[in-house]
Parts: C-alpha cells; structure tokens; sequence
C-alpha cells in the first residue's frame, strides 16, 4: 500500500476533531514542562555567570547576616578590627570596606533618592569600578577628611544633564560634598539593582559627618592574588570573623558559593518541573493510548475496506503511527509556543534571566514524539489485526 499523504493523515484528525483535541490537551502540558525545565535550567547557569562575572572569580565579600537571615548590608555586624586581622592575612589584595546608607542627596533646585556608601581606601580598585570623569579617592582624602564625592552615571544625569558632574556640589544630608569623579557605567546587578545610582564617600568623612558608626561596617572585600590559595584564604578569615561573631551575624560569599546556591535553585527547580512534565506527558500517553484504542474500534469498517483494498497489517498499523506522530507535532508546536509564554512570565517572578534555549523545543518535540508513538503503538498493532471480513460488517 502506498505511503499516506500528509493531506489525507490531516483531514482523518480533523474528521475526528474530539478525539483529537483531547489527545492533544492530553500532551500539551507536558511539552510546556519540558521547555520550562530547560529554559529554568539555562537561565540559573546564566544567572550564575553574571553574579560571578560581577563578583569577581578572585574576590571573597563578607556582609553582614546570614543564609538564615538574608545578608543585611545595612546592618553594621563587622568592625574595622575585623578589617585590621583580615589585612595581615598574605596573599590579598584590594582590601576594602564600607557602610551603606539609602538616603535623599540633593542640590541647590531638586533632590533624589540614592545610595550613599562610605569606603575605605582601594574600595574603586577592589569593585574594579573605571574613573570615566575626574579622579578617585586619594589617601590624602581620607587623611584629611575631605568632603568628596565620586558619582555614578543615574545620579550625574538627574542632577546635571549633559554635563560634565567634576567640580559641581551635592548635599548629602545638609553637608556640601564636592564631586571629583564618574566612573563608567556599571548598569545592574543579576537581582536588579542599580549600579550606576551610587554616591561613595571616604569612611572617615561619612562616620564623621554624615552618620555615627563607632567603628561598625557592613561590607568587607579583598581579593586574591593566587588562586591556587583562595580556598585557605578564605577558611582563614573565616576562622578570623568567628573569633568576634556568631555564625548568623555576616556571611562569606565567594563565586563557589553563588554557584552552588543558584546550582540549588537550577536542581530544585528541574525537580519538580522534571516531575510535573513526566506526570502529564505519561497522563498524556495514557489518555492518547486510551483514545486510539477507541479510535480503532469506531474506525473499523474503514480498517476492513483499507484492508480489503491491499493495504497489509504494516500499512494500517504505519497508519495510525503517522496520526500519532502528527499529533505530537501539533500538540509540540503548540507547547512551545504555551511555553514561550510561561517562560516569559515565570522566570522574572523567579529572578531568573530570560533564556529561549533552542535545545529546549528539540527535546520537548523529540520528547513527545516517543510518547505518542510509544502509546500509540499497541493500539495501533490491536487494528492491524482486525480480519478484513469481521471489520467490514461493521460501520462507524
């Protein structure tokens, strides 16, 4: 019997359009899944690049909290003894500190809403933030205490757009701060945060002038100059913090630990997406077998008469393989689209980036494909074996 023709495998769903709606709702939520699964999954090691990208792969962050509590950078757990022991460790660089403080900066006309952070020495160096405009922070700013400024590219457009921020004066509290630098754009960190809404000032001046701290900070960084030693490094300041604090009051955060967290998110989620997809495409199967047994005994006569007409038991059970077939295509196609659209709504809610992985429709498709032929199979096989007489006494 010759092949069928994809016109004729079409109008036979369409014919039996119930049916074939039903096996294909049967299917579409698995293949939703799957895509889920995978774009969650390529997103999480996205995410984790960009945090480490921006961490640094050399740098160790202590904050203030814990994994229990959250880290709370606003929150003053660490001192500037921590940073004296911290300093004597070898085999560091950039070693910095500082405190932040979401408070209102103004000019002589308007105000706005910003992040104020006061840092110790090395702190652009340690961040590795690029001096666009003007200068730094000298040690004589710190020494001295001098009212100073570096600014990002958000809070230099608020004030004065179009021009050039080095020179021009900001209140930052009721106290005159004269901006010497812009540094380059930042733009936002993987959560969102904006990089480029930054005022930093010298630690000396902002304890001095801008809020107490009796010497407590929120935010210590360094960096590591051989990486063959970054592991001791950091099991060392550890030993260090846990000498004058509690486990839950700060928490050290290295791009291991960033990866192996958002590792956990990536397994969490593919765990049960994994179980939600393999539940409703084996749901799917089932429902699909169950129909296509019906089918073929609805469908009997028009098995005798193919029969009668010399199709063999291979030509009707390739028959029903092709519907088969064709309706894990539709049902795919229209997965993925339902499932473009989950992405684009449920990995933002997860903090996730927006990845379509083009992986992501290959497996879902191949995925379903074995499905439904798998489930089609033994109803499939059940019609081929009808006899052509028996069959052709009955009529759908």
């Amino acid at each position: 019997m010759k092949a069928f023709l994809f016109k004729d495998l079409f109008l036979s769903l369409v014919h039996n359009k119930l049916r074939t709606f039903f096996a294909l709702l049967g299917i579409l939520f698995g293949v939703v899944s799957v895509v889920l699964i995978v774009a969650a999954i390529e997103g999480s090691s996205l995410l984790a690049n960009r945090v480490i990208e921006k961490l640094g792969p050399d740098s160790v962050l202590i904050v203030s909290g814990s994994i229990k509590k959250g880290p709370r950078s606003g929150f003053q757990n660490l001192t500037l003894e921590d940073v004296k022991e911290i300093e004597k460790l070898e085999g560091i660089f950039a070693l910095t500190y500082g405190v932040v403080k979401p408070m209102t900066v103004s000019d002589i006309s308007t105000s706005k809403f910003t992040t104020v952070f006061g840092v110790g020495k090395n702190w652009l160096l340690s961040w590795n933030y690029r001096i666009e405009k003007g200068r730094g922070f000298t040690d004589s700013d710190f020494k001295d205490l001098k009212k100073v400024a570096v600014v990002g590219h958000d809070v230099a457009d608020f004030f004065w757009p179009g021009q050039n921020p080095v020179g021009k004066i900001i209140l930052i509290g009721k106290v005159p701060f004269r901006v010497i630098g812009l540094y380059a754009k930042k733009g936002k960190t993987p959560n969102g945060h904006n990089l480029d809404d930054r005022v930093f000032i010298p630690f000396p001046v902002f304890d001095r002038l801008v809020e107490k701290t009796y010497g407590h900070i929120s935010i210590i960084r360094f960096r590591v100059l051989n990486m063959d030693e970054y592991n001791q490094i950091v099991e060392e300041t550890r030993q260090i913090l846990l000498k004058h604090h509690k486990p839950d009051e700060f928490m050290v955060i290295t791009p291991v630990v960033v990866k192996k967290f958002l590792s956990m998110l990536s397994a969490t989620l593919a765990f049960f997406l994994g179980i939600a997809s393999t539940t409703a495409l084996i749901v799917g199967g089932f429902v699909l077998s169950s129909i296509f047994y019906i089918n073929i005994y609805v469908r009997q006569w028009e098995i005798g008469l193919r029969r009668a007409l010399g199709a063999t038991k291979t030509d009707i059970l390739k028959r029903f393989l092709y519907e088969a077939a064709l309706i894990s295509l539709l049902a795919s196609f229209l997965g993925n689209l339902l499932g473009i659209a989950a992405i684009r709504f449920t990995l933002p809610l997860l903090k996730i980036p927006l990845v379509y992985p083009v992986k992501a429709f290959v497996i879902a498709t191949l995925f379903t494909l074995g499905v439904c032929l798998f489930a089609v199979y033994f109803p499939a096989k059940k019609g081929a074996s009808f006899e052509p007489v028996s069959a052709l006494r009955r009529k759908a």
